[in-house]
């Protein structure tokens, strides 16, 4: 089972999830496809399984005893161990596949919320509109880093902007320098900042 686990990693890594089948492992471990469902029922459980194996690295740190901060740390926490991985993205997303590695980082998260003042329906909401913010944050960036990359001129988006004109555009005019330093710019922590306190704010 671990070299299936560990051959499963590496296709999803290098290849992306499409990349993932039974026909493709079966042939990385020289062995018929049918041999693999002995050991896994189908392509969610394998997922599964390599999620849990990436979430199990996660090393618990020690956390503040300020329910803000503890957020700021777990929530960073995340968004580091998926940044690293971002075909993990894609599959969580979807709302299906969950590894189980990952239930003490979810319980900790809400239990700040709750700490921070929120009833457990209210911490619920504020814990998917983070994760909301988080996923869609990873999945931008690296979909920018990948094209950009492709890219054998400047994005037009880039030049666009720094064509604006100052009489009609004045605030864009203003930034037009700044924008490719800001596409490289990892703004994740102040975003996650606002969102965190903008809820805190309102829990009473």
């Amino acid at each position: 089972m671990n070299d299936i686990v560990t051959v499963s990693e590496n296709i999803v890594t290098h290849e992306g999830v499409q990349a993932l089948t039974m026909r493709r492992l079966a042939k990385e471990l020289d062995t018929s496809p049918m041999a693999m469902y002995r050991h896994v029922a189908d392509k969610d459980q394998l997922l599964v399984l390599v999620l849990d194996r990436i979430v199990a690295r996660i090393e618990r740190p020690e956390l503040p005893e300020d329910p803000r901060e503890r957020l700021i740390v777990l929530w960073c926490l995340l968004h580091g161990e998926l940044s690293r991985h971002p075909w993990a993205v894609d599959v969580l997303a979807a709302g299906d596949l969950m590894a189980p590695s990952v239930l003490w980082l979810v319980e900790s998260i809400l239990g700040a919320f709750v700490d921070a003042g929120f009833d457990h329906r209210k911490a619920a909401t504020a814990y998917r509109a983070v994760w909301h913010y988080t996923v869609g944050e990873i999945i931008v960036q690296t979909s920018t880093d990948r094209r950009t990359a492709e890219l054998d001129r400047s994005p037009l988006s880039i030049v666009m902007v720094s064509e604006v004109e100052q009489e009609t555009m004045p605030h864009l005019a203003q930034l037009a320098n700044e924008w490719t330093a800001a596409r490289k710019t990892d703004a994740y922590a102040v975003g996650l900042g606002a969102l965190v306190d903008g809820f805190i704010g309102t829990s009473d």
